[in-house]
């Protein structure tokens, strides 16, 4: 959707698609696994059950799904516009307007990226809870591999955005510095 909504809006293709499958692996597999092996929340036995033939998705998790949705489209669409019309020099030494171009684009999808994975980072955060907020210093207790799913992907995420060869070769990125 992110590169869908980034062509629609004149961004270029945000994202390339080893990003995306990597992405998507990797997010589904840490961050997935995580929802899945989340403990009950407080007072869930106390609600009753849900009526037969009633559909799995209400409507508040249909919004929830939504607004995690547009969120993420959004925030990653922002970081392009934001590094398409940010005025950045990082590449005027290039004389060659071809290789600029190319350091400018693959700098854009670093950045969506990296914001991609961020954002599915804050989504599982969100996702945890289904009836209480999220904002809790609970969030911080009951499920340790959580933080750990967190970890590897942040681990992952500078490996891959920072490592030589990883970066500019596979994943056909630039690496960000911070500017």
């Amino acid at each position: 959707m992110s590169v869908l909504f980034g062509l629609l809006f004149g961004l270029g293709q945000p994202l390339n698609a080893i990003q995306i499958l990597y992405s998507n692996l990797i997010c589904a597999v840490t961050l997935g696994f995580v929802t899945a092996i989340e403990p009950a929340e407080d007072g869930i036995m106390d609600l009753p059950p849900r009526r037969v033939g009633k559909r799995l998705i209400g409507r508040f998790l249909f919004l929830r799904i939504l607004l995690g949705t547009a969120t993420l489209i959004t925030m990653v669409c922002l970081s392009v516009f934001w590094v398409q019309n940010s005025e950045t020099h990082l590449w005027e030494d290039i004389v060659d307007v071809e290789e600029r171009e190319e350091k400018e684009r693959q700098f854009k999808q670093s950045m969506a990226f990296n914001t991609l994975d961020l954002c599915a980072i804050a989504v599982c955060l969100s996702a945890r809870f289904a009836y209480n907020s999220s904002l809790h210093p609970r969030l911080f207790q009951g499920n340790p591999w959580c933080w750990y799913s967190i970890a590897l992907v942040i681990i992952l995420q500078v490996m891959i955005t920072y490592i030589p060869g990883l970066n500019t070769v596979i994943f056909a990125m630039e690496t960000m510095n911070g500017s």
